[in-house]
């Protein structure tokens, strides 16, 4: 093939006020330098560093679902074509060769603790959570936040922390627990929660615009339009319609945040304070669709990736014990919480299962949306660990063995997908978070209670 000759500039189109960086592109080695190869190369490899072949780079995600599953439905057997997936599961039939449903995994250290709380803080960590008003919070640092450290200063973000809910405070008398527990998974030291971002406007504006100098009324684009135009007659063919596909994502979630917020503006009105720093874009608000408020992050988490802001991402579809209405699905009637304490009866178990597999809709959403974009040798799927689970299996009981685990891409780390695999005797969930980490090129020889990686190979 015959590309133009390589581009000598920096690899992040520039406006007032903002800035965007690109995709990787063939005719601009935007991530895969040969410098950042041979930096982050060694005995181990390339994969081990952090790096697919060709450089680039891989990333890791966890999206948290609430509330557990009904069992009865949660369920895949074999590989490859003859892979089966349950009702739950069949939202993932078109990438099923992309994905890993784990079977058998148990987080040890939530033993200790009654409810939800204590298994939704220490999903990515692993550790004892410690029982507490809210004064002395004690949990693991979990393995979402290692990596960041790892990657530290290498992107512009180390982290990109998101959820739909704001994180209650007070305690949840029925279980002696602070509800702060309940609203993050990604925590910096055992004592520190990071904060997470919930309006979709404000996680726009980190990935985009300038902390300095925002703009009120010019979307992105126009205000790096005239450098988008040159770029675009410097590059190959292939590489302008990657761009202006990339182009049109953006535009696209523009759009619909600004529709979101037009349309909900007199209806929502934040639930926590917000610095008024954040506030110099039009007034953010929640989305009223909940569809739309979960999708939109998912593709600011694509977005992220794609443009290399960030190696890891984290997003809580909602907070433990959530109560969201979830009645807008056809043949639901109530809340969340409380539908996942079905009590066996049928009509709840029947509901549960619905809310379950709108859920994996939006794993198969994200999935799908990686899937669709090249990347190197690959996909921005391949480069990129996609962790999906709860910290219960069943809601009413509030176990936390055998959760309910998928892992999608990550065939630029080695991850043989395809398959339903049973966790046997190495099923910590701490395994799969160790494994996880190794593959990011995190040097770790153990993490939380396992010290011997799951084998995703």
């Amino acid at each position: 093939m015959n590309l133009p000759r390589p581009i000598n500039r920096r690899t992040m189109l520039k406006g007032i006020g903002v800035s965007l960086a690109l995709p990787w592109l063939e005719s601009v080695n935007v991530f895969g330098s040969s410098a950042m190869a041979q930096a982050a190369s060694g005995a181990a490899g390339e994969a081990a560093a952090g790096l697919a072949s060709g450089g680039v780079p891989l990333r890791m995600a966890a999206l948290f679902m609430p509330n557990g599953v009904n069992t009865r439905h949660w369920d895949a057997t074999g590989e490859g074509e003859a892979m089966a997936l349950s009702d739950t599961l069949t939202p993932m039939q078109h990438v099923k060769q992309d994905i890993l449903v784990l079977k058998g995994l148990h987080n040890r250290n939530a033993a200790g603790g009654d409810g939800h709380y204590a298994k939704t803080a220490n999903l990515l960590s692993g550790e004892t959570v410690r029982k507490t008003k809210g004064r002395d919070l004690h949990v693991g640092v979990s393995m979402d936040q290692l990596i960041a450290r790892q990657y530290a200063g290498q992107t512009p973000l180390d982290a990109l922390v998101l959820a739909t809910e704001p994180t209650r405070g007070g305690v949840d008398t029925n279980v002696g627990f602070t509800q702060i527990y309940g609203g993050h998974i990604s925590w910096s030291s055992p004592e520190t929660p990071v904060p997470k971002e919930i309006y979709p406007r404000q996680a726009f504006d980190r990935l985009f615009r300038d902390t300095t100098a925002r703009q009120t009324d010019r979307s992105i684009l126009d205000a790096v339009l005239e450098d988008a135009h040159r770029l675009e007659r410097s590059v190959s063919t292939t590489d302008r319609r990657k761009l202006d596909e990339y182009f049109e994502s953006i535009r696209a979630v523009e759009n619909r945040i600004a529709a979101m917020e037009s349309a909900g503006r007199e209806q929502w009105t934040p639930d926590t304070a917000v610095d008024p720093v954040d506030l110099s874009r039009p007034a953010p608000g929640l989305p009223e669709d909940a569809t739309e408020h979960y999708r939109l992050m998912l593709d600011l988490i694509v977005l992220a990736f794609q443009m290399n802001k960030t190696r890891v991402a984290t997003f809580m579809f909602g907070n433990s014990v959530s109560g969201r209405n979830m009645s807008f699905l056809d043949g639901v009637s109530g809340g969340h919480h409380h539908l996942s304490h079905h009590e066996n009866s049928e009509d709840k178990l029947r509901q549960y299962q619905l809310i379950n597999r709108y859920f994996i809709e939006q794993l198969a959403y994200v999935t799908q949306r990686m899937k669709a974009i090249p990347e190197g040798e690959g996909t921005l799927l391949d480069h990129t660990l996609l962790m999906f689970g709860s910290g219960l299996s069943d809601g009413n009981s509030h176990n936390f063995h055998n959760l309910p685990i998928v892992l999608a891409g990550g065939r630029g780390a080695g991850v043989r997908t395809g398959r339903a695999i049973d966790c046997g005797e190495n099923n910590r969930l701490c395994a799969l978070h160790l494994a996880l980490l190794q593959r990011m090129g995190v040097d770790a020889a153990s993490f939380g209670d396992a010290d011997t990686p799951l084998d995703l190979g």
